[in-house]
């Protein structure tokens, strides 16, 4: 149950900052040093956070459907990140500046954090 524990706060905790560093991301396009550096921690964030959702999915579907489970799953976050280049598009076309479009794609992960934060816990037998 501990391992549990540590494992959703860690998750909530990676898909946290993620948000947070695509947040700045959008703010930071002054030099390219500084936009790198912002880059690999975004990505570093996003990967942990999607490694960490491997154990949820673990726990979250009973044995005989955890393959179909985990597949449709991933198949959904990758319907996304082939929708989220057409929405940043789409915000840029009517206006939005970088940090706004940064913004609005970091809710993502803040709504994200929120649901596993109140995902329940399964009762370990």
């Amino acid at each position: 149950m501990l391992i549990v524990l540590v494992v959703r706060s860690g998750l909530v905790f990676f898909v946290v900052v993620r948000m947070i560093m695509v947040v700045i991301f959008g703010y930071s396009q002054a030099d390219l040093a500084t936009l790198s550096v912002v880059s690999a921690f975004a990505g570093f964030f996003t990967n942990a956070a999607i490694v960490g959702l491997y154990a949820i999915f673990a726990q979250s579907f009973p044995t005989e459907l955890r393959a179909s489970g985990t597949g449709f799953v991933i198949g959904v976050g990758r319907g996304g990140a082939a929708l989220a280049p057409i929405v940043a598009g789409v915000l840029f076309v009517i206006g939005a500046s970088a940090p706004t479009v940064a913004t609005i794609m970091g809710c993502g992960a803040l709504f994200a954090a929120i649901a596993l934060f109140f995902l329940p816990r399964k009762e370990q037998s």
